[in-house]
C-alpha cells in the first residue's frame, strides 16, 4: 500500500423538490407487495407509448397524461379558456377545439411560452391522475405514463421510474420520418427543449433501451413486467432492463 487515502465517492447534489402542486396525501403512489404504482417516461419518438402499451397488455392500469391534458384543454375542459388567452384567438381551429399543431410549434419556439402552458395543464393532471388512482386502490400494477417526469421534478414520488431511451440520433429520424414537413432544424430543437438523454439516464430507477428492434422492446419490457410482478419480488429499487442481444 503507498499510503494515499483513497478517493471520496462523489457527492451529488439533492434532487430538487417537486412542485407544490404535487402532492400525495393519501400515498397512492406508494408501491407496497403486490401493488406496483410506477412512472415511465421517455423523450419524444422514443417509443414510450409502445412500452405503456406493451405493459397494458401485460395487465398493467395505465394512466395516461397526454390524454389528461388533452382532457384539460379540450373545449369544455378547465383549461381551455386560459389556454386560448395564452396562445391568442387564432389559436382555436373553426370546429372550437385548440389548434394543437399551431401550440405545438410555438411552445417549442418559445420556452417562457411552454412554460406558462405547462403550469396551466399540470396540476389539473395531477388532481386527475390522483382522483384516477383512488378507483384503482386494490388494482396490482398500475402505471403513470408522464412524458415530462423528469422535467416537471416529479420523478421522487414515484418508484420505480423506468425511462424508454432511444438515442437522440433515432429520435431525430423518427421525428423526420414521423412528420416529413418537420425541419431538421425544428427537429433539433424539439430534442433541445427536453432534458438531456444522459441526465434521464442517471435520474431513472430502470431503463428500457428502444433503439433496436421491436422484438427486443417486447422482450426487456417482459423482463421488467416479471421482475416486478414476481412473488418474492422486494421493494423496488434500481434496475437494468436486459438491453438488446
Amino acid at each position: 500500500m503507498d499510503g494515499r487515502k483513497p478517493p471520496r465517492p462523489e457527492r451529488r447534489p439533492p434532487e430538487p423538490p417537486p412542485p407544490p402542486w404535487a402532492a400525495d396525501p393519501e400515498g397512492l403512489l406508494v408501491s407496497r407487495p403486490g401493488a406496483v404504482r410506477m412512472a415511465l417516461t421517455g423523450g419524444i419518438a422514443s417509443g414510450k407509448s409502445t412500452v405503456a402499451e406493451l405493459l397494458r397488455t401485460f395487465g398493467a392500469r395505465v394512466i395516461d397524461f397526454d390524454l389528461l391534458a388533452r382532457e384539460a384543454l379540450a373545449p369544455e375542459g378547465a383549461c381551455f379558456d386560459a389556454a386560448r388567452g395564452l396562445f391568442g384567438p387564432r389559436s382555436v381551429r373553426g370546429d372550437g377545439t385548440l389548434d394543437r399543431a399551431l401550440v405545438a410549434r410555438k411552445v417549442f419556439k418559445d420556452e417562457g411560452l411552454r412554460l406558462e402552458l405547462e403550469a396551466l395543464v399540470h396540476p389539473y393532471t395531477w388532481r386527475r391522475m390522483l382522483e384516477e388512482l383512488e378507483g384503482m386502490r386494490e388494482a396490482p400494477f398500475v402505471l403513470a405514463d408522464i412524458p415530462l417526469l423528469f422535467e416537471a421534478r416529479l420523478h421522487t414520488l414515484f418508484r420505480p421510474t423506468v425511462l424508454c431511451f432511444a438515442s437522440p440520433a433515432v429520435q431525430f429520424k423518427r421525428l423526420r420520418d414521423r412528420d416529413a414537413s418537420l425541419s431538421g432544424r425544428a427537429a433539433r430543437r424539439i430534442l433541445r427543449s427536453q432534458l438531456p438523454p444522459a441526465e434521464k439516464l442517471r435520474l431513472a430507477d430502470c431503463v428500457i433501451s428502444n433503439d433496436g428492434p421491436l422484438k427486443d422492446t417486447i422482450r426487456q419490457a417482459r423482463a421488467l413486467w416479471d421482475r416486478l410482478t414476481a412473488p418474492d419480488a422486494g421493494p423496488p429499487g434500481r434496475c437494468q432492463a436486459p438491453p438488446p442481444a
